[in-house]
């Protein structure tokens, strides 16, 4: 009997798993939505969107209703100095794909970062690019 409940749990992990990777397939439509009215958060949505666009794994579409799935953005701005940036604003990212029954499937990290020298003073830009990196490791060709 435990076998039959391991083999089953096995299986519907399996199905779920290979769902979520056909849901978000190279070739998907994928909607970014970002619920924030902060400028800083709409400008970072826009770096999101086209670096999503250049990368070409997905087509970006403009309605929820075209799309397979949507990436989800949750992004904070904070202004000021702290010990690795020089002020200006500065960011965390997170993302998180959801199906079309707007249940969520995966979350990113927090990716966080702070204007300085080595992201060219531009903490959006930054954060948008760990979040690329991290889901050209997930969705392979």
């Amino acid at each position: 009997m435990k076998q039959l409940i391991c083999m089953i749990c096995l299986l519907l992990s399996m199905t779920i798993a290979f769902a979520q990777q056909i849901m978000a397939a190279k070739g998907s439509k994928v909607y970014i939505e970002n619920a924030s009215k902060n400028e800083n958060a709409i400008k970072t949505t826009d770096e999101v969107k086209q670096r999503v666009s250049e990368w070409g794994y997905w087509q970006v579409v403009h309605t929820p209703q075209e799309a397979d799935f949507k990436l989800k953005l949750t992004i904070s701005a904070s202004k000021g100095i702290t010990a690795t940036s020089w002020g200006g604003t500065s960011y965390q990212l997170i993302a998180q794909i959801a199906d079309k029954k707007n249940e969520v499937v995966w979350e990113s990290n927090a990716y966080r970062a702070s204007p300085n020298g080595t992201n060219g003073f531009n903490a959006g830009k930054a954060v948008a690019k760990k979040l690329m990196r991290d889901l050209k490791k997930k969705y392979k060709d």
